[in-house]
């Protein structure tokens, strides 16, 4: 499973509609947030302990985010989650931010996908 978590004034579609359109992966669970800036470290790291193989948070473009700097925090954030991974001996590259326009769905589901593959590559044999 793949977890991401985006910010509602991003997403212009529910996660569903992407999902049974075949835009993202079966296995690519988002959840909405008001805003990706609410989001801290520990909710980022208990994806992973709820079966997470990797997450990612999309938010708004930095110069263009409808709460003024939540993406910046969650940008902060996920830097922050990513030592911890880092850390842990897990691949820092398992936790992604990006961004996205106002009722941008495309990277989205770009994200999505980037994040898929990331994982796909980790489970081929070295």
């Amino acid at each position: 499973m793949i977890k991401g978590f985006c910010c509602n004034y991003t997403l212009s579609v529910e996660p569903e509609a992407l999902r049974s359109e075949g835009l993202i992966p079966e296995d690519v669970e988002i959840e909405r947030l008001p805003c990706t800036g609410r989001l801290e470290v520990p909710e980022i790291l208990d994806s992973f302990s709820e079966g997470a193989e990797a997450v990612f948070v999309v938010g708004c473009q930095l110069d263009k985010c409808h709460n003024l700097s939540g993406s910046r925090r969650a940008s902060k954030r996920v830097g922050q989650a990513r030592k911890i991974l880092e850390e842990l001996d897990m691949d820092p590259a398992l936790v992604e931010m990006f961004y996205a326009g106002r009722g941008e769905t495309e990277p989205v589901v770009e994200a999505a996908r980037l994040m898929a593959a990331r994982v796909s590559e980790q489970d081929q044999p070295g």
